[in-house]
This record gives C-alpha cells, structure tokens and sequence, in this order.
C-alpha cells in the first residue's frame, strides 16, 4: 500500500490512477534516464500548492455552501480579488471532479462575478479626510456633537479652523465628494430625517425662502429665530433639523461676512451644482 503525496490516503500502486480522497493524478511519472532540476522544483512546488489547497479545502464540510458564500464576498467586494480567485479557482476543481457537465457554466457566472468587482472602493473624500468620528456619533445618536464635529470637517477641509467660518468662495469651491458624504452619513444615522439633500429639497419647495424654510425645519418658531442652544437634539425634531452649516450662533444670524440665507443658498447651489 502506498500514500497519496496530498492528503495522505492509502492506496494499491497498481491499482489506482487517481486518489479517491482529494483526486491528486497518482498515475506513476514517465520513465526518464535522469529527471532535470527544473523539472523536478516544479513537480515540488506543484505539490506543495496541492497540499496546502488540500488543508484549506478539508475544514470545508459542504462544498455548494462555500461556493454561495464566496459568490456572496464577491458581490460585496470584501475579500481582495487576487485572494477570492484562487480560492474560487480551487471551489472550480473540486466542481469539476464531481459534476463535469456544470463547469462550462459554473466558469461563466463567475467570470460575471469576477468581472463586476470594482477596481476600487467609492471615494468618501478627495481631501483625505477622516469621517470615522462622524460616523460613530451618528450611529450612537448623539446628533449635537455629531453636528458640532460636522462644523469643524467643514472648517479643517477649507481651512478656515482660524476664522471659524467660510467664505462664499469656500463654499464654492468646497470638494463635492466630501459634501455627498457628510449628507449620505447624516441621511443614513437619521432614517432619512436629516442631512443637506432633505434641507435642499424643503428649500426648493418654499421656492428659496429662507424664512419659510427655517419655520419649516425648526430654526424659527412662531417668529422667534432659535438660538443654537435651542435646538432640539433628537430624532423627533423636524425633517431637515439638522446638521446646521448656514449659521452658528442664531439662525437669522450668519456667519462671517455673509448672511444665514446667503450661506444656505450658496450651499444648497454647490449639492445642486454635483447633480448636473
């Protein structure tokens, strides 16, 4: 009796022709005067991968729920393509060996899969920003330093830490990308509550006024302009309550040299610039 070189397994020499256990090629090597260096180091390392593919594939109990599993990771791009390609190609081997007639397909849905994996993952910022912090406030709920720390990215990505405000031309010229995901984030945490697109839409809605799109939001109540530290900080607050980036200290107030309304507007104009 004699041992498969990959898994193991016994089998009769004159006999066999493919292992039963793991189907490594057990049929003996030509006869030759003397087998080159070369040829033998590829003979070795074409072993070597065998074995290691066999140890990987052994804790694997059910062959048709790896390979859905592995189709699920590739649609959700969360494993690098070069490491989700061997293994499929291995899930592709064993296929082989026990359903011969499937392969033609089984190739062609997973050269589909494979070719839909983006090169890369979407942009979240063209400034290297870091929205970790956001995020996490958010997902927690805590929606006054959420929007507080909005502020500050807002002030670090123009530079204007110093003054503590922007200039019509920072607004203007403020990175697209990052504007989409300080809204996408705010609209996510917030079931679609809050975020720039929901103030973008009740403002077209009041036809650009300010006034009516602040009692529409809650910035001002029964004609009272609220303060900051008036706001409500909850998720029962009115749809668009919240981030504020068109003032600081009081809503019918703006922030450095131009008017809460000139702020709102110059904003809502850059979000509708990136729909073009």
């Amino acid at each position: 009796m004699c041992n498969c070189p990959v898994c193991g397994a016994q089998y009769t020499e004159e006999k066999a022709e493919f292992c039963s256990i793991c189907g490594w090629d057990l049929t003996p090597y030509p006869q030759r005067p003397k087998p080159s260096k070369t040829y033998l180091k590829q003979e070795q390392v074409r072993l070597q991968w065998a074995k290691k593919m066999w140890e990987s594939a052994r804790n694997q109990q059910n062959w048709s729920a790896r390979f859905d599993e592995l189709q699920q990771e590739l649609q959700q791009g969360a494993i690098a393509r070069t490491y989700i390609q061997s293994q499929l190609e291995w899930v592709l081997y064993r296929l082989e060996q026990l359903n011969p007639e499937f392969i033609a397909d089984t190739l062609l849905r997973l050269e589909e899969k494979i070719g839909a994996i983006p090169d890369q993952t979407p942009a979240i910022s063209e400034v290297g920003m870091d929205y970790r912090q956001l995020k996490k406030l958010l997902e927690t709920g805590k929606w006054r330093k959420a929007d507080e720390h909005t502020w500050e990215i807002l002030l670090q990505i123009a530079v204007r830490e110093d003054e503590g405000w922007l200039s019509a031309a920072d607004i203007d010229a403020f990175p697209l990308t990052d504007l989409r995901t300080i809204d996408q984030l705010w609209q996510q945490y917030s079931s679609g509550r809050f975020g720039l697109t929901v103030q973008q839409q009740i403002w077209e809605s009041t036809e650009a006024n300010y006034t009516e799109l602040c009692d529409r939001v809650g910035w001002r109540v029964k004609e009272n302009w609220k303060y900051y530290s008036e706001l409500s900080w909850g998720e029962n607050a009115p749809a668009g309550h919240l981030p504020v980036t068109a003032w600081r200290q009081r809503a019918c107030y703006g922030a450095g040299t131009l008017t809460a309304a000139e702020n709102f507007a110059r904003i809502v104009g850059r979000m509708a610039a990136g729909d073009r």
